[in-house]
């Protein structure tokens, strides 16, 4: 899985406050483990997606088996899990194996609902 990690960071408890709680745009986090057929299977489309919205959101990915705390925090209960953060917070979750269409849709959808809430005035 490591060969594609140009298209984002690997986090972990030390420094997740950091680069997910407290970033400016929203956070697309897969918990997976490197030793889950599963997680293998979806890492490419992960990557891929991960490429196409560089610069507008953060791709990253937490090693479940290296940060037990953070996936009892977050209630982690299958392998690959995607959580969307925005502003410190849990704004969408995706579980299991999905296709890169699907991930695209889930990742466009929640920058529409951002910037939505985020720019809106009332007139």
């Amino acid at each position: 899985m490591a060969d594609q990690t140009a298209s984002y960071a690997t986090v972990g408890s030390e420094d997740f406050e950091e680069k997910v709680l407290q970033a400016q745009e929203m956070v697309v986090v897969n918990f997976s483990s490197e030793k889950s057929d599963s997680c293998h299977i979806f890492e490419p489309e992960f990557a891929a997606i991960g490429r196409e919205y560089q610069g507008q959101v953060t791709f990253a990915r937490i090693d479940v088996d290296s940060n037990a705390g953070l996936v009892t925090q977050y209630n982690v209960d299958g392998i690959p899990t995607v959580i969307f953060f925005k502003n410190g917070q849990e704004i969408n979750r995706i579980k299991g194996i999905v296709m890169r269409e699907k991930l695209r849709k889930q990742v466009a959808g929640a920058i529409l609902v951002g910037s939505a809430s985020s720019g809106r005035e009332d007139a």
